[in-house]
């Protein structure tokens, strides 16, 4: 979903609050995506140094820490839906899973770091945990291990997974996630931590997407 100038509804609203809450006003808290929004959405895009547009998509959302925007309503019995980790709380969309991982920016690398997958901000990641927490939190079980995680994955050429948001780019002990426009979304090592970088002349062999995801 991205949110723009006509949007209306609570992930409007939430994503005033959350503007509101990083020092960027958007006018009224009133659920209406107007022109102060906008402008507020703009704002925070240059501070960042995300794309400036004024529309608050998955990279945006990420940064300011949004995640499952109109979520369906659990069960009549209260339980998750089939496949779920256990605490999971995901739609089980690509765009959730994105939005997890971008809302980690800034967080340090760990060689071999375990997360609770129920830790709704962990601390600290490796390349594959941030793959696995991120799909986690959106609704679908992955496993750890860049190998392991590339060869579970639906295969795609590279090239393609270049294009593909929230496709998966491996390289032999290394994995990341694609945002489509050549860049990534990864925790890519103790000097850099979470963040996200240029996908271009990296060496990737291998590509997929998240069985589970839509």
């Amino acid at each position: 979903m991205n949110l723009r100038v006509g949007s209306r509804g609570q992930s409007v609203l939430s994503l005033q609050q959350k503007l509101e809450e990083a020092g960027f006003s958007p006018g009224p808290l009133d659920g209406k995506f107007g022109p102060l929004t906008q402008r507020a959405v703009r704002a925070f895009q240059e501070a960042r140094g995300l794309q400036v547009d004024g529309i608050a998509g998955p990279a945006t959302a990420g940064a300011l820490g949004l995640s499952g925007f109109d979520a369906p309503p659990p069960r009549v019995d209260g339980t998750a839906p089939p496949g779920r980790p256990p605490g999971g709380s995901g739609t089980g969309t690509t765009q959730e899973f994105l939005w997890n991982a971008l809302g980690q920016q800034g967080k340090s690398y760990v060689f071999g770091a375990e997360t609770n997958l129920n830790d709704p901000n962990p601390q600290t990641f490796d390349c594959s945990e941030l793959v696995e927490w991120a799909a986690a939190r959106a609704g679908v079980r992955f496993p750890d291990g860049s190998a392991a995680q590339i060869d579970a994955a639906r295969p795609m050429s590279v090239e393609e997974a270049l294009r593909t948001p929230g496709a998966l780019l491996y390289r032999p002990g290394h994995i990341a996630i694609s945002l489509g426009d050549g860049r990534t979304i990864e925790a890519r090592g103790r000097r850099y931590g979470v963040g996200i970088f240029s996908a271009e002349g990296r060496g990737w062999t291998r590509a997929g997407t998240i069985p589970g995801l839509s």
